[in-house]
Formats: C-alpha cells, sequence, structure tokens
C-alpha cells in the first residue's frame, strides 16, 4: 500500500514527497520533455505513486494513444505501475462500442508492454465513457491491465451505499482519490467536496471506512484536497499512514465545532 497526494506538476508542496503527479492540458503534456519531467521529480526528491494522465479525448485516437503511451513510459522511469484516468466524454459520431473497441485493439496492448495498470477515474455522468462506478468495474473484470480510481467525492451517496461499492470493488480499486464532501442543502447553495476528510461538515465518516476490510492492500491511497483546505493534507496524510501501518486508528479523533480541525487525545 502507497500514499501520497495530489499535485499538479510543478505545483509542489514543499514539505510533502508523495505525490500523484498530475497533468491536466493535453497539448501542454504533449509539449514537455520526459528528460524534463524526470528532472523535475528527481531534483525535488519526490517519490511518485501513481500518474493522472491529461484528459486526451479518445475520439481522437492517434493522440490518445500518444498520451497513454507517454505515462505508462513515466510511470516506468518513476517507479509506479498505475495511470489515472477521467473516462472521455463521448461524441455522437464516436459512440460507447467504438470507444471501447479502441481500448480493446490499441491500449490494452500499450499497457501490457509497459505492465501498466489504466485506472478510470469514477464519475456519475451520462456522457461519459463509463457512466457510473458499475460501468467500470464490469469493464474491468473481463480485462487485465485496467483498474478503478475510487474518488469518494465523486460519487453523491450515504455513507452505507459508498461502503458497499469499495466493498464490492476492492480487488479492481488500485487507487483511492480520498477527501470528504459535504451533504447537499438545498438553501446552502451547491456543496463542497474534496474538503478535508475529518471536516465536520463531511458526510461520510473514514475511520469507518479505511481500515483493511474494505481497502485493497495493494492500492495507493491519494488525498485530493481542494485548494483552500491544502494546509491539513501533511497532517492527515500522516494519520492515514499511521492508521494502516498500525491496522487500526491509532487516535481518538474529535472534530471541532468551530474549525472542523481534527484533535487528538
Amino acid at each position: 500500500m502507497r500514499f501520497g497526494v495530489r499535485c499538479d506538476f510543478l505545483n509542489f508542496f514543499e514539505d510533502i514527497r508523495e505525490v500523484e503527479l498530475a497533468f491536466f492540458n493535453v497539448q501542454e503534456f504533449l509539449k514537455l520533455r520526459i528528460g524534463d519531467i524526470l528532472k523535475e521529480v528527481k531534483g525535488r526528491g519526490l517519490e511518485v505513486v501513481t500518474i493522472h494522465a491529461p484528459n486526451a479525448k479518445i475520439h481522437r485516437v492517434e493522440e490518445f494513444e500518444i498520451v497513454i503511451e507517454r505515462c505508462c513510459n513515466l510511470a516506468n522511469k518513476l517507479d509506479c505501475d498505475t495511470v489515472v484516468l477521467h473516462p472521455c466524454f463521448l461524441r455522437k459520431k464516436f459512440d460507447r462500442e467504438g470507444a471501447i473497441r479502441v481500448l480493446d485493439e490499441e491500449i490494452t496492448s500499450i499497457l501490457e508492454n509497459y505492465r501498466v495498470t489504466l485506472c478510470w477515474e469514477t464519475f456519475i455522468n451520462e456522457n461519459r465513457l463509463f457512466r457510473n462506478p458499475y460501468e467500470i468495474y464490469r469493464f474491468c473484470v473481463e480485462r487485465d491491465f485496467y483498474g478503478m480510481c475510487y474518488d469518494f467525492s465523486h460519487i453523491p451517496d450515504d455513507q452505507n451505499y459508498v461502503i458497499k461499492q469499495i466493498r464490492e470493488f476492492r480487488n479492481h480499486i488500485f487507487v483511492y482519490h480520498i477527501s470528504n464532501r459535504e451533504r447537499a442543502n438545498k438553501t446552502a447553495g451547491k456543496p463542497l467536496n474534496h474538503i478535508p476528510i475529518f471536516d465536520e461538515k463531511g458526510v461520510l465518516d473514514f475511520r469507518k471506512i479505511l481500515n483493511t476490510n474494505l481497502i485493497n492492500p495493494a492500492s495507493s491511497l491519494i488525498l485530493e484536497y481542494r485548494n483552500e483546505f491544502s494546509e491539513k493534507l501533511r497532517e492527515d496524510l500522516k494519520l492515514l499512514k499511521d492508521n494502516f501501518n498500525r491496522k487500526k486508528w491509532i487516535y481518538e479523533t474529535v472534530l471541532t465545532k468551530t474549525s472542523g480541525s481534527v484533535e487528538h487525545r
């Protein structure tokens, strides 16, 4: 099991070394030289736990292949074996069947060559290649070199349903994007997602979720917080590591009513 925080390339944290190395824009990613990326990462003494690919469009087949192969090459050189990708948005002239064909005929061989697993990040969206976690799961159970990235902030379900999903998908989840989210409130505007795991406004109880009975031990756990909560990353990363290294929560956590911070006693 590996641990880290999400960092966009070049937007690193000075005091955190374990990262998910994330790229967003396809064209900017393709302009970067692999050697320059390696120099930046190794010069900072970073441990890359997984790579988050930019949002490549699968209907641009040649470009999509290039992006996936570059990410796999980078993963090999940085000693990680997973690449995370958002399920692509589909076009009318390029449907789900066509996209799956590209994956099976063009992409799987690249993943096999580099021995890298492509992990589809969970979303609920009717316009994406995979519209919900169950579609990702059904795709992955039939294929090697594909897995899931379960993002707790992207699943608008209650605690029990989330636990049901991660238990069912456990053996196929190789990356977890870990953060909490606010409860929907019609009078309070749009609820925030990607808030700290122990924030008092969070709907999920991670003391019950983050245990070895539910989390795949052969996975990477990545904290992904909104920028305004970045000061909590270092503290929560330590808690995360301590929890799994000792196989239980070693602190009694108490959420304060004032700031949503965590006290330990």
